[in-house]
């Protein structure tokens, strides 16, 4: 068992080289993940064990060294900062306004404390106001067009397919089998895309040690001087950013209606048959899918068998999968699952929860997306990788998905409000912990967290605080009526046991990267487009359209792409099919410009016939809005829509539908992917600042400037304890 004190910055050197020596020696063969599609490579030999031992001893002479020259350099910093240490605690999500009501009503007291010692204003989000954006602007100082993401998602101008914005995967190659392993032929990658270096990078070189945890867009973990737990874009053991498992003994029928007789598919996961095991009526059985087999020669997933015996009169379940047996009783999660996919002598582990949603005929339970085990990483989740099998050790299982919080499985009906929220509340429960454990074992330095309760919940709980939200219809409207007033209070509550561990020369920013609106009405500008002749699908006559049926979703394969001149991806913005740089470009680079002027002119005057009033808030030029060196890899407009609307679901995956507006009737009810002016974050400090138009991005240099390191050039960034001139 680890000592607490093992997870802090002054391990001793023996007791780091016993937890590698651990983690080498005690490991079996294992599966290293690749990314989504590749499978598995197989390694974890003797080899690799005594490669291990040898760093472990260089790292172990090499301690006295790095010491000496880590305080040499701590004092030449010290004798500049005005702070011992920065806290930085992140709230994905909270809503200024919302914020500013609750403090002003007195249902924020620890907020309150803050405020008395320093302050409290609206902070500016980014261009775009999307997560993976405004978080990459915090991490680099710099706005997008420095770091290069502008979205969750982006194009892939050869396909014109949707692509992960942030991380690429490289498959590197054809592999060989060795004995039980299936060995690479070139080394396989996962990349980061963000550019521009974070802040904590430049702490480090100046002999600063951070703690950074979950901070979106921190996978694949960075190297450098400080550990790190990653956060969004972790996938889970699939390769998927998250794909649940609904199982029943009734009928596979979707959210949208659909069904079939073994399994069928549905947003963000898989419904799964039940069968019955023979003449008893009580007993089922059926399989859980892993990751894809590692021999490279079926395109069969691994499995492993599950079964359940169930006495609906005590309302409790009995289940048994993968050696392990336990009992699931009404209204409650099973603890984390530990599981094995075996193939050959290689294995991969996972861990999951599961749920039971319907007692009755059709029998019916849900199952967490397979998170990767912290224990046994299958792929490198932290920095230093042993840093999250250290933590698992200490705390034990804990939700490693980039997106945890499964707010999919809600928007598909498979949990309802209160399994959601069971589930959210736990997750957070586990972040406290590593978060409180980092303030405990580093009395200086960084410590960054982001908490993404704060952002979940209102993306799923937002219509309780809209009467006219769509997404009411034939729904309870009272049960959870209070639940965003309760999380900004259990915010608060966080705050104060935050401030109970804060020191002296501590320094507090309490942030969130963007606010939050209701989202009534979805837009499809792929259908505008095509209504107006910007995108012509392949079956269109050359003069005019193929009415589209009722409910229709159409895949990008279906665009001519001869005949189409912008067309939409993503939640940001929209792209021209430019000449020279889309695989079927048609618009000439000096018709660029006033083509969009033409079709931003149009855009502007969009209106909604059933609310009457504009969708769009506001369009930003890309060329315009950006200057840094990445701005050809922006979208050619950013669309900031107006309050209630953004894009939909399926002009998000590039998809044309038969309608421009639709109402949003899902449970994800509120949103901030509109115009940033309508959505800006929070920002509390517990020293006095002088910016009174603070921004995200203007964080970086502030908390270089406490350390008394002169930010770099690129920061776009300007402290906030400097009057903006």
């Amino acid at each position: 068992m680890l000592r607490q004190k093992s997870c802090s910055h002054n391990w001793k050197p023996w007791a780091a080289v016993a937890l590698i020596l651990f983690v080498l020696f005690r490991s079996e063969p294992a599966v290293a993940y690749i990314g989504p599609g590749a499978g598995f490579a197989l390694g974890g030999s003797f080899i690799f064990a005594l490669l291990g031992f040898l760093l472990a001893l260089g790292a172990m002479f090499m301690w006295p060294i790095r010491l000496l020259i880590r305080r040499l350099r701590s004092r030449g910093r010290l004798r500049h900062a005005r702070a011992k240490r920065v806290v930085v605690l992140g709230l994905d999500g909270m809503d200024f306004g919302l914020t500013k009501k609750w403090l002003e009503a007195g249902h924020l007291p620890n907020f309150a404390r803050v405020l008395e010692k320093g302050g409290f204003l609206p902070l500016q989000t980014t261009l775009p106001a999307v997560s993976p954006v405004a978080w990459s602007g915090f991490a680099t100082g710099a706005d997008a067009s420095r770091h290069n993401i502008f979205d969750f998602l982006t194009r892939d101008p050869r396909t014109y397919r949707a692509v992960l914005s942030s991380t690429r995967f490289n498959s590197g190659g054809k592999g060989f089998k060795l004995g039980p392993w299936v060995l690479s032929r070139a080394k396989r990658t996962i990349e980061s895309t963000r550019k521009s270096k974070t802040f904590w990078r430049i702490l480090a070189e100046r002999g600063v040690r951070s703690t950074v945890l979950r901070l979106p867009i921190t996978f694949p973990p960075e190297k450098f001087n400080g550990l790190m737990l990653s956060a969004m874009c972790v996938p889970d053991l699939r390769g998927t950013q998250g794909t649940f498992s609904f199982y029943t003994t009734g009928e596979l029928s979707a959210h949208d209606g659909s069904a079939t007789s073994e399994a069928g598919e549905t947003t963000g996961g898989e419904r799964l048959k039940l069968h019955r095991n023979g003449g008893d009526d009580n007993t089922y059985s059926s399989h859980l899918i892993g990751p894809d087999n590692p021999d490279g020669r079926s395109d069969k997933p691994l499995t492993l068998p599950l079964f359940v015996k169930v006495d609906t009169a005590a309302r409790q379940a009995h289940f048994e999968l993968d050696s392990q047996s336990f009992t699931l009783r009404d209204n409650e999660y099973s603890d984390w699952i530990r599981i094995t996919f075996r193939k050959g002598r290689s294995k991969a582990k996972g861990i999951c929860k599961i749920r039971v949603t319907s007692w009755h005929e059709p029998f019916a339970f849900y199952m967490t997306p397979i998170h990767i085990d912290p224990e046994h990483p299958a792929m490198p989740i932290s920095h230093p990788p042993h840093y999250a099998i250290a933590l698992s050790k200490l705390q034990g299982p804990y939700a490693t998905l980039g997106l945890a919080e499964d707010t999919w499985a809600l928007n598909e009906r498979v949990i309802d409000e209160q399994a959601f929220l069971d589930q959210t509340w736990s997750i957070h429960a586990e972040r406290e912990w590593q978060f409180f454990h980092a303030l405990d074992h580093q009395p200086e330095g960084l410590v960054a967290t982001v908490f993404d309760a704060t952002d979940r919940i209102q993306h799923m709980f937002f219509r309780y605080l809209d009467p006219n939200h769509p997404a009411n219809r034939n729904r309870d409207t009272e049960k959870h009526k209070h639940t965003i007033a309760e999380l900004y209070r259990h915010a608060d509550a966080l705050v104060g046991r935050t401030l109970a561990k804060l020191k002296k020369n501590d320094v507090l920013f309490i942030i969130s990267d963007h606010g939050f609106k209701t989202f009534q009405r979805g837009v499809n500008l792929n259908s505008w487009f095509r209504e107006n002749g910007y995108l012509r699908l392949k079956s269109d006559p050359a003069d005019g359209l193929t009415p589209l049926a009722a409910g229709s979703k159409i895949e990008p394969a279906e665009i001519d792409w001869s005949r189409t001149t912008a067309y939409a991806n993503g939640l940001a913005g929209f792209y021209l099919n430019i000449r020279g740089r889309e695989r079927d470009g048609i618009v000439a680079p000096d018709q660029v410009a006033d083509v969009k002027a033409e079709i931003m002119a149009k855009l502007r005057e969009l209106q909604d016939p059933v609310r009457d009033q504009p969708v769009i808030n506001e369009l930003y030029d890309s060329q315009h809005a950006y200057s840094g060196p990445y701005r050809g890899n922006a979208p050619d407009v950013i669309v900031g829509f107006n309050i209630g609307y953004r894009a939909d679901w399926e002009a998000a995956i590039g998809r044309i539908t038969d309608n421009v507006l639709t109402d949003n009737v899902r449970a994800w009810s509120g949103d901030h992917c509109i115009d940033p002016s309508l959505v800006p974050g929070i920002l509390f400090a517990n020293v006095p600042f002088e910016r009174q138009n603070p921004g995200l991005i203007d964080l970086a240099p502030s908390i270089l400037e406490l350390f008394g390191i002169e930010p770099p050039a690129y920061m776009t960034g300007v402290s906030i304890f400097e009057e903006h001139k």
